[in-house]
């Protein structure tokens, strides 16, 4: 007698215990809903409820060229959110520095402090204080994570900052005493204390970003893409590079080409957040997948090859970065995409 497709199935297939014969009727029904939205062959399953569940949590197939709309891909499994475990970390008498993330392993909130030749290990436990500027002895410091990191501390002034993984923020000795400059290299979000006399800039690169009171993000990453993006939340900003200036208002961003200078302004769009990663989410609005892998591989700590087939792919979804990476792995999988695993690399194959 043919199995018919029911929730008990697809618990099945989710905990990875379906045979051959279950997978293919699974996946058949995948591929079919998602050309048909057909619901008379299941009708166990309340589609209207399900599909607005996962479309919060599943990414989406890419468009097609020839059509312009979207289709999500519905994929009936739930998303489980893993509680992270703390682990005691002991600290010595001499500063030592933040352990290597595993490959593959989901990301901790722990950074280095760099003051000189000295190294000290950050987390949630021992937390920046602004007196280690005083330690610098008239050098700059620098907060930096690894990949598989990422960290929130609050300057002298006030303002607090989210560095994003496989970053680095350098501050000066002089910072909230003359002036408020820090030079960012990755991705982090300010949250900045007003002070009209002292102007709060950020450098990155050849470009600066002014602010006063304002709430915004800041991107690049140079391995990856020659666009630094600004999204802008709060306040005022000044974006400023070889001599152009623009200036963002709350809900705008800015893509910036750092090799030719070139600016392109955006309204921003209201249902997608680009800081969303100092939430604990990422979030993807049909984002090409060399996108989508290199903000995977700076939170999960791996890198990674994709054939040419995939390179204009485009994804659409949201995903708590407390997912364990075989949870990410399922869902490359029900968006078509197929893998291979290499030690600390990952393959997109055809």
């Amino acid at each position: 007698m043919k199995q018919r497709l029911s929730k008990q199935l697809l618990q099945k297939y989710q905990q990875g215990m379906c045979s051959a014969e279950e997978i293919a009727l699974v996946e058949s029904w995948y591929n079919q809903l998602s050309k048909t939205n057909n619901e008379k062959d299941i009708p166990e399953l309340d589609l209207a409820a399900e599909d607005r569940y996962f479309q919060q949590h599943i990414f989406a197939p890419e468009l097609r060229a020839s059509r312009h709309q979207r289709a999500y891909l519905k994929v009936a499994a739930s998303i489980v959110f893993f509680l992270m475990a703390g682990a005691a970390l002991y600290f010595f008498s001499q500063p030592q520095q933040s352990p290597q993330p595993l490959p593959f392993s989901v990301g901790q909130f722990q950074a280095d402090l760099l003051i000189g030749n000295e190294v000290v290990s950050l987390d949630e436990e021992k937390p920046f204080n602004p007196a280690y500027i005083a330690q610098g002895k008239g050098n700059n410091l620098a907060v930096k994570t690894k990949k598989g990191q990422e960290f929130k501390m609050e300057l002298p002034d006030g303002t607090t900052v989210w560095l994003n993984a496989d970053s680095k923020l350098e501050i000066g000795p002089e910072y909230d005493v003359n002036e408020r400059s820090v030079f960012l290299t990755g991705e982090a979000y300010f949250k900045v204390a007003k002070n009209k006399a002292k102007p709060f800039i950020v450098h990155v690169g050849n470009t600066s970003i002014e602010a006063l009171g304002t709430a915004f993000n800041v991107k690049l990453y140079t391995n990856d893409s020659q666009l630094l993006t600004t999204q802008l939340d709060e306040g005022k900003i000044r974006v400023s590079n070889a001599g152009l200036q623009e200036i963002l208002l709350p809900g705008q961003s800015i893509e910036l080409n750092v090799l030719n200078g070139a600016f392109q302004r955006k309204q921003q769009n209201t249902q997608q957040d680009a800081a969303n990663w100092k939430d604990g989410y990422f979030e993807f609005d049909q984002t090409p997948l060399p996108e989508i892998l290199a903000d995977l591989a700076r939170w999960y700590n791996f890198t990674y090859s994709l054939a040419p087939v995939y390179k204009n792919k485009v994804l659409s979804g949201k995903i708590s970065k407390k997912e364990s990476f075989e949870e990410v792995l399922k869902i490359l999988r029900f968006a078509g995409i197929n893998y291979t695993i290499d030690k600390d690399r990952l393959v997109l194959v055809p």
